[in-house]
Protein backbone atom coordinates (compact mmCIF):
# COMPACT_ATOMS: atom_id res chain seq x y z
CA UNK A 1 0.00 0.00 0.00
CA UNK A 2 1.21 3.54 -1.05
CA UNK A 3 1.56 5.85 1.97
CA UNK A 4 -1.53 7.37 2.43
CA UNK A 5 -2.06 10.79 4.27
CA UNK A 6 -2.78 10.86 8.00
CA UNK A 7 -6.17 12.31 7.32
CA UNK A 8 -7.39 9.26 5.37
CA UNK A 9 -5.89 7.42 7.85
CA UNK A 10 -8.25 9.19 10.53
CA UNK A 11 -10.83 8.87 7.99
CA UNK A 12 -10.67 4.89 7.38
CA UNK A 13 -10.30 4.85 11.34
CA UNK A 14 -13.32 6.92 12.25
CA UNK A 15 -15.27 4.93 9.57
CA UNK A 16 -14.42 1.77 11.59
CA UNK A 17 -15.43 3.58 15.05
CA UNK A 18 -12.18 3.64 15.78
CA UNK A 19 -12.41 7.00 17.42
CA UNK A 20 -9.58 7.25 19.56
CA UNK A 21 -7.67 5.91 16.21
CA UNK A 22 -8.91 8.72 14.03
CA UNK A 23 -7.83 11.53 16.54
CA UNK A 24 -4.43 10.35 16.51
CA UNK A 25 -4.33 10.72 12.92
CA UNK A 26 -5.99 13.60 12.72
CA UNK A 27 -3.43 15.10 15.00
CA UNK A 28 -0.73 13.84 13.09
CA UNK A 29 -2.41 15.34 10.53
CA UNK A 30 -2.55 18.30 11.91
CA UNK A 31 1.32 18.82 13.06
CA UNK A 32 1.76 19.15 9.21
CA UNK A 33 -1.22 21.82 8.53
CA UNK A 34 -2.21 23.18 12.00
CA UNK A 35 -5.07 25.48 9.89
CA UNK A 36 -6.80 22.54 7.82
CA UNK A 37 -10.50 23.40 8.83
CA UNK A 38 -11.28 20.11 7.35
CA UNK A 39 -9.25 18.25 9.42
CA UNK A 40 -10.47 20.05 12.52
CA UNK A 41 -13.62 19.55 11.87
CA UNK A 42 -12.91 15.49 11.28
CA UNK A 43 -11.26 15.84 14.41
CA UNK A 44 -14.22 17.34 15.87
CA UNK A 45 -16.57 14.72 15.43
CA UNK A 46 -14.32 12.15 16.32
CA UNK A 47 -14.04 13.77 19.80
CA UNK A 48 -17.55 13.85 19.95
CA UNK A 49 -18.57 10.73 19.31
CA UNK A 50 -16.11 9.76 22.03
CA UNK A 51 -18.49 12.17 24.72
CA UNK A 52 -15.24 14.66 24.70
CA UNK A 53 -17.76 17.42 24.39
CA UNK A 54 -15.65 20.07 25.39
CA UNK A 55 -12.72 19.22 23.19
CA UNK A 56 -14.78 18.83 20.00
CA UNK A 57 -16.05 22.07 20.68
CA UNK A 58 -12.86 23.58 20.90
CA UNK A 59 -11.66 22.07 17.31
CA UNK A 60 -15.46 23.16 15.95
CA UNK A 61 -14.37 26.60 17.04
CA UNK A 62 -10.73 27.10 15.69
CA UNK A 63 -12.72 25.88 12.61
CA UNK A 64 -15.10 28.71 12.38
CA UNK A 65 -12.84 31.02 13.17
CA UNK A 66 -10.23 29.65 10.30
CA UNK A 67 -13.03 29.40 7.97
CA UNK A 68 -16.16 31.38 9.25
CA UNK A 69 -18.35 30.40 5.85
CA UNK A 70 -17.83 26.63 7.00
CA UNK A 71 -21.35 25.18 7.27
CA UNK A 72 -19.69 22.24 8.53
CA UNK A 73 -17.66 23.80 11.70
CA UNK A 74 -20.73 25.85 12.29
CA UNK A 75 -22.42 22.24 12.54
CA UNK A 76 -19.71 20.54 14.81
CA UNK A 77 -20.02 23.75 17.24
CA UNK A 78 -24.06 23.67 17.74
CA UNK A 79 -23.90 19.85 17.66
CA UNK A 80 -21.08 19.88 20.84
CA UNK A 81 -23.03 22.88 22.50
CA UNK A 82 -26.35 21.13 22.59
CA UNK A 83 -24.23 18.07 23.75
CA UNK A 84 -23.13 20.48 26.57
CA UNK A 85 -26.77 21.69 27.47
CA UNK A 86 -26.00 25.28 26.03
CA UNK A 87 -28.98 25.55 23.47
CA UNK A 88 -29.37 28.65 22.61
CA UNK A 89 -25.81 29.22 21.79
CA UNK A 90 -26.60 25.86 20.01
CA UNK A 91 -29.46 27.36 18.22
CA UNK A 92 -27.38 30.60 17.00
CA UNK A 93 -24.40 28.48 15.51
CA UNK A 94 -27.16 26.50 13.49
CA UNK A 95 -28.52 30.05 12.97
CA UNK A 96 -25.07 31.40 11.22
CA UNK A 97 -25.02 28.33 9.40
CA UNK A 98 -28.56 29.16 7.33
CA UNK A 99 -27.16 32.16 6.37
CA UNK A 100 -23.58 30.77 4.71
CA UNK A 101 -24.80 28.50 1.90
CA UNK A 102 -24.46 24.72 0.95
CA UNK A 103 -26.92 22.28 0.06
CA UNK A 104 -30.21 22.12 0.49
CA UNK A 105 -30.09 18.67 2.29
CA UNK A 106 -27.63 20.34 4.89
CA UNK A 107 -30.12 23.47 5.50
CA UNK A 108 -33.10 20.87 5.90
CA UNK A 109 -31.27 19.66 9.01
CA UNK A 110 -30.57 22.72 10.45
CA UNK A 111 -33.91 23.76 10.32
CA UNK A 112 -35.07 20.44 11.64
CA UNK A 113 -32.48 20.98 14.58
CA UNK A 114 -33.70 23.91 15.32
CA UNK A 115 -37.41 23.42 15.01
CA UNK A 116 -37.43 20.04 16.76
CA UNK A 117 -39.35 19.09 13.55
CA UNK A 118 -38.47 16.88 10.90
CA UNK A 119 -38.36 18.39 7.58
CA UNK A 120 -39.54 16.26 4.19
CA UNK A 121 -37.53 16.61 1.72
CA UNK A 122 -40.19 16.94 -1.07
CA UNK A 123 -41.36 19.78 1.76
CA UNK A 124 -40.54 24.07 0.44
CA UNK A 125 -37.68 25.10 3.01
CA UNK A 126 -38.94 29.04 3.79
CA UNK A 127 -37.48 31.68 5.87
CA UNK A 128 -40.72 30.95 8.05
CA UNK A 129 -39.99 27.45 8.62
CA UNK A 130 -35.61 28.75 9.64
CA UNK A 131 -37.08 30.79 12.03
CA UNK A 132 -36.25 30.22 15.35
Amino acid sequence: MEDVSSCVKGNMAFAQKDFSGAIKHYTEALEDDEENVVVLCNRSAAYYEMELYKTSLKDAEAAATLDPFCIKALDRKATALTALGRAKEAQKAWTDALFVGGDLEVYMDIVSRLTGQPISKSAPTTPAQAAP
